[in-house]
């Protein structure tokens, strides 16, 4: 695939979005309070914030991670209270473009992975919005102006039981491609709809050899969890003993916990990508959908990011966990952080077919 097109073809429609949301947006459309919105200083958002008195985030974080994050951000803000909605990463997209195409703005602020975002921007579901202390990109990523919230970095491991390893005679996977070898038949499971992973494998190697790989491992009869906490619940009882896909964040938590029941690995390089926030068109609150993305970007928001999740933050002002992420040892892989949603269904395509999933 030509990685121009790859790359410009979200840009072209991240800047069609862009001049149509200036045009107006329809129906609920308030772009006036929008505009307003985005001139106040930090004291005048906070204020405005306090007097609508409620944010609605849809969110991809873990159950258990949401409420302490919004009890975080209570303690600087307790006058605006944080409505939080979880649907699955998958169903997220659709079920905002839904709301908005039936004339209903529930959501003000939206934060996910990237495929999920990308949707939403290339379908002018989201408002253009600067975070006031938003810090700069990693080197080698750019995102269009307006759509530059970034919550944390996800890198994808390997990750494995070394006491059921050793049992069964076997030497810990360090590498995908040995998990192709004939004696982690079946021992192994992989999510089908890493699309963020398998990005980050073309970027790496090539498409060719990326998809090589795919097709290795999937004559290999791997095991298919889409959840990564449940592929490592899985790892801990031992069955199967790896997981091919699973969350370095994640991961890292875990054998902290429990170290005779989890280990895992960081590729070289570190196939690594992003979650995103950002303001919704036609945000119901749209001076608290800013307020709450301004936060969780900051160093303050970071650093509760990062002590609640153990996420990475690429804040350079933020601690973060050093077995997970250090880019002198392990350099990042970057996923597209906007993939065309063209891109993303051809990837996702050949992933299940190459890895033989139903």
């Amino acid at each position: 695939m030509n990685v121009w097109r790859s790359i410009c073809r979200p840009l072209a429609a991240l800047l069609l979005v862009t001049a149509v949301a200036a045009c107006g947006g329809g129906a609920g459309d308030d772009s006036a309070a929008q505009a307003a919105a985005d001139k106040l200083s930090p004291a005048q958002l906070a204020a405005a914030a306090a007097k609508e008195g409620v944010v609605v985030w849809y969110t991809t974080f873990a159950d258990t991670d949401v409420q302490p994050i919004i009890a975080d951000f209570n303690k600087t803000y307790p006058n605006v209270k944080v409505n939080a909605l979880r649907p699955s990463a998958s169903e997220l997209p659709q079920r905002i473009i839904t709301e908005q195409r039936g004339g209903k703005y529930n959501a003000d602020v939206v934060s996910g992975e990237g495929p999920q975002i990308a949707q939403l921007v290339q379908a002018g579901a989201l408002q253009p919005y600067q975070s006031k202390d938003a810090p700069p990109l990693p080197d080698g990523l750019t995102l269009p102006a307006g759509y530059r919230g970034v919550v944390y970095v996800l890198t994808t491991v390997l990750a494995w039981n070394p006491a059921v390893v050793a049992q069964r005679g076997l030497t810990a996977p360090r590498s995908w491609e040995d998990l192709t070898r004939p004696e982690w038949k079946g021992q192994f499971s992989i999510d089908p709809y890493a699309v963020n992973w398998y990005d980050s494998l073309i970027i790496a190697m090539g498409h060719d050899k990326a998809l090589a790989l795919l097709k290795a491992l999937g004559a290999n009869s791997p095991r298919f969890v889409q959840s990564h906490t449940v592929s490592l619940t899985n790892v801990q009882a031992g069955e199967p003993p790896v997981a091919a896909t699973a969350y370095g964040y994640k991961a890292s938590a875990l054998k902290r916990k429990t170290p005779g029941e989890l280990d895992f690995a960081n590729g070289t390089p570190l196939p690594a990508s992003l979650s995103l926030i950002d303001v919704v068109k036609n945000s119901p609150h749209p001076n608290a959908a800013r307020l709450f993305d301004d936060w969780i970007v900051s160093k303050a928001g970071q650093e509760a990011v990062v002590r609640i999740t153990n996420h990475t933050s690429i804040r350079t002002d933020v601690t973060n966990d050093a077995a997970v992420w250090d880019p002198a040892t392990w350099a990042p892989a970057w996923s597209h952080p906007v993939l065309a949603q063209a891109d993303y269904n051809t990837y996702l395509a050949e992933m299940k077919s190459a890895l033989r999933a139903p």
